[in-house]
C-alpha cells in the first residue's frame, strides 16, 4: 500500500458521513466505539435500490477471464460474510487474503467472482474498494461504482430496519465497509482511526486492528529514526504477532510495515528474515510473498537466497499468466521481481547475468491500448531503463554509449507521451537520463567544460521540468513512479556535481566529497519492496574519490559504509580490499578476499 499522501481525497457521499459517526471536532477523530447511525430517511422516496448491473463493477478484461482459483495456505477476512451463496463467501475470503498478500489484481478477480454469484454481497464490494484503493489507477471507475453500490446496499438496509424489518447486514460488517469507504473518500488516516476503533470493539477482527495500525503509521526521519507514530505501529504489530504468530495475515502486515525500516531501526536478520521465511512456508504458491522474502534476503546481503526467491516469484507469476490468460498489463509483479533479480545479480558481482535479465525485460512489449495499466508503467519507468541504469553503475569503457543505445527511442515513447487522455511524463525522465549519459561521456573524455554546461543547462532543466508538473503528476496513475524517478535524478544530479569536481582542476576537487555526501543522503531504503533506481551506492562513489585523492583510510571507511548500506555488494568489498592493500594491511585485505570469494558467483 502506498504512502497516505498518495491516496486520492474526494468529497464523501453524504450518507457515509452519517454511517461513520465518530467525533470530528477539536482533537481529530476519536477512537471511541464505532456506531452506525442512519441519517434522516425520506419515507416517501422509492424503497428499492437503483438499477444496478454487475458489469459496472467488473472490468471487461476481468469479465473475459475464467473463474480464479482458490489458493491454500492464505487467510482471508475473519468475520462471517453475509451472503446466501457459499461460493460467494469463499471468493470474498480468498479475495481478502490476496489483498493482504498485496496481489491486488487477483484479489479483484475473486471479489468480482463473488459479485457474479451474489450481486448483493456487501463485503464483495468492500473488497473491490480495497483491491483498487490506489488513486487514479486504471480501474478507478469500477472502484467508484463499487463504493456507490456498497453505500446503496447499506442505505437500503437502513430503510428496511426503519420499517421494522430485521437488519440484513451485521453491524460489524457495515462498520468495516464504512471504514473502507473512508479510505478512498476521505483519507487513510481517517480510515485508520475507524479501523482502530472497530478493532477495539471487536478484538478478534484482526483485519481492522492491522489496517488501523498500518494506515496511521508514521515514517523514518533522515537519520533513520522512527517517528513516534511509526514506533507505536511497530509496537502494536509486534504484540499482535506474538498473539498470532502462525497467522499469515499478521506475518504479512508485519513485513509490509517494516519493509522500509533502516538497519538502525530494527534487527532485520533476527526480527524480519525469519518471519519472511516462515511466510513462504505457509503459502508456497504466493508469488508476492516470495518477492517479499527476496527483498529481505537482499537487504541482508544474502544474494544467492534473494536470487532464488525472486526467481521463484517471477516463475510463479509467469505460470499464473500462462494458465489464466493474464497479460503483462495486469502482472506488474512479474516485472518487479525480474528487476529486483537483475539488481541482485549485479550487487553479487554478476554483471553479465544481471544484463541478461535486464535485456529480457527490455524486450517485453508495452500496450498502448492500456495506457494506465500497472504493467505498462512498470515497463516504461523501471524495465525499459534498467539496462541503462546497470551500465551507469558498471561504468566500464564504452558503457555510456551502450546505455544510450538501450534507452527507449522517441518513437517508442510517442504513443504514451502524446496520449490524448492519459499522457505519461516518462519521456522527460528518459531524456534526463540521456543528458546524464552525455555528461558522463564528456567527463570520460576529459571535456569538463562541456560536462559542466550539459549538467547545469540541460540536465537540471529536465529536473525543473518535472518539478513544474508536480501538481498534475500527483493525479496520474503512474504518480509513484514519477516520484521515484524524481529522486533518482536528484541523486544523479549530486553525483554529477561530484564527478565533475573530481575531474576538474586541483582547486575544485576537494569539494567533490560534499557532492557525494549529498547524493548519499538522498539514497533511502528501497520503498514498496522495489529495487533502488540508482544502483550504485554513493558511499562507493565517495570511496573512489578518496582513493583518487590518496586518502586510503577515508576510502576504506567510505566503502565500509557502502557495505553497510548494501551488505556484501561487490563494489564495496572490492573497494575495501583495495584500500586495505594500499594501507599495507595485507592480512586484512586477504580476509576481504575470502569474503569476496564467498559472495561472487561460482563458475
Amino acid at each position: 500500500m502506498d504512502s497516505p499522501a498518495m491516496f486520492r481525497r474526494n468529497p464523501m457521499k453524504p450518507l457515509l458521513m452519517t454511517l461513520v459517526s465518530l467525533g470530528l471536532g477539536g482533537g481529530g477523530i476519536s477512537h471511541a466505539e464505532v456506531e452506525v447511525t442512519p441519517g434522516k430517511v425520506d419515507e416517501n422516496k422509492p424503497k428499492l435500490i437503483k438499477t444496478f448491473k454487475v458489469e459496472s463493477v467488473i472490468a471487461p478484461v476481468v469479465m473475459k477471464l475464467g473463474e480464479p482459483k482458490m489458493r491454500r495456505g492464505s487467510v482471508g477476512i475473519k468475520m462471517e460474510v453475509s451472503s446466501p451463496s457459499e461460493k460467494a463467501r469463499a471468493h470474498v475470503k480468498q479475495g481478502f487474503a490476496l489483498v493482504h498478500a498485496q496481489w491486488d489484481f487477483e484479489a479483484y478477480r475473486h471479489f468480482c467472482a463473488a459479485i457474479k454469484e451474489d450481486p448483493d454481497c456487501l463485503l464483495a464490494y468492500c473488497g473491490v474498494t480495497l483491491a483498487l484503493a490506489q488513486p487514479y489507477n486504471e480501474y478507478v471507475d469500477y472502484r467508484r461504482v463499487a463504493v456507490e453500490r456498497m453505500l446503496d446496499l447499506m442505505e437500503a438496509d437502513t430503510i428496511s430496519v426503519r420499517q421494522g424489518n430485521q437488519a440484513r447486514f451485521p453491524k460489524i460488517e457495515v462498520q468495516f465497509c464504512a471504514a473502507t469507504a473512508t479510505l478512498v473518500s476521505d483519507s487513510p488516516v481517517a480510515a485508520g482511526a475507524l479501523f482502530m476503533a472497530l478493532g477495539d470493539k471487536f478484538p478478534n477482527l484482526l483485519q481492522a486492528r492491522l489496517l488501523g495500525v498500518f494506515l496511521t503509521r508514521g515514517s523514518y526521519d533522515v537519520a533513520g529514526n522512527a517517528t513516534p507514530g511509526q514506533m507505536r505501529a511497530i509496537k502494536n504489530t509486534r504484540e499482535l504477532l506474538k498473539e498470532n504468530s502462525e497467522n499469515p495475515l499478521v506475518l504479512g502486515f508485519w513485513l509490509a510495515l517494516c519493509a522500509e525500516a533502516p538497519n538502525s531501526a530494527i534487527d532485520l536478520k533476527k526480527e524480519l528474515l525469519p518471519e519472511a521465511r516462515r511466510l513462504v512456508e505457509k503459502s508456497e504458491n504466493m508469488p508476492s510473498w516470495w518477492h517479499a522474502l527476496g527483498h529481505f534476503e537482499w537487504r541482508a546481503g544474502n544474494y544467492l537466497l534473494a536470487e532464488r526467491a525472486f526467481t521463484k516469484s517471477a516463475d510463479l507469476y509467469a505460470e499464473w499468466m500462462e494458465q489464466e490468460g493474464i497479460s503483462i498489463n495486469d502482472c506488474a509483479g512479474y516485472i518487479k521481481a525480474k528487476c529486483y533479480l537483475a539488481n541482485t545479480l549485479y550487487q553479487r558481482g554478476d554483471f553479465t547475468g544481471a544484463m541478461k535479465v535486464a535485456k529480457e525485460i527490455r524486450a517485453l512489449k508495452t500496450d498502448i491500448k492500456r495506457p494506465r495499466s500497472e504493467g505498462n508503467h512498470m515497463l516504461l519507468w523501471r524495465g525499459y531503463t534498467l539496462p541503462t541504469r546497470l551500465y551507469i553503475a558498471h561504468g566500464a569503457d564504452g558503457d555510456m554509449n551502450r546505455a544510450l543505445k538501450d534507452l527507449p527511442t522517441v518513437e517508442e515513447l510517442k504513443p504514451f507521451a502524446e496520449h490524448p487522455k492519459f499522457p505519461t511524463l516518462v519521456g522527460t525522465y528518459i531524456n534526463a537520463l540521456r543528458v546524464y549519459l552525455g555528461c558522463r561521456k564528456a567527463i570520460d573524455d576529459k571535456a569538463i567544460t562541456a560536462a559542466k554546461s550539459l549538467h547545469q543547462n540541460n540536465f537540471r532543466g529536465h529536473i525543473v521540468a518535472l518539478v513544474k508538473v508536480l501538481k498534475g503528476a500527483q493525479r496520474a496513475s503512474d504518480a509513484s513512479h514519477f516520484f521515484h524517478a524524481g529522486r533518482c535524478l536528484a541523486i544523479y544530479d549530486k553525483e554529477l556535481s561530484g564527478l565533475i569536481r573530481m575531474n576538474d582542476s586541483v582547486d575544485t576537487r576537494v569539494a567533490a566529497a560534499g557532492s557525494f555526501y549529498s547524493a548519499r543522503d538522498l539514497q533511502y531504503v528501497p520503498t514498496l519492496m522495489q529495487p533502488p533506481m540508482v544502483i550504485t551506492s554513493m558511499e562507493n562513489r565517495l570511496g573512489e574519490f578518496y582513493l583518487r585523492m590518496g586518502k586510503n583510510a577515508d576510502a576504506y571507511e567510505a566503502f565500509t559504509e557502502g557495505h553497510i548500506r548494501y551488505p556484501n555488494n561487490m563494489e564495496s568489498l572490492l573497494g575495501m580490499k583495495r584500500s586495505l592493500s594500499l594501507l599495507g594491511k595485507k592480512d586484512d585485505a586477504d580476509k576481504i578476499q575470502k569474503h569476496i570469494d564467498l559472495v561472487k558467483p561460482q563458475k
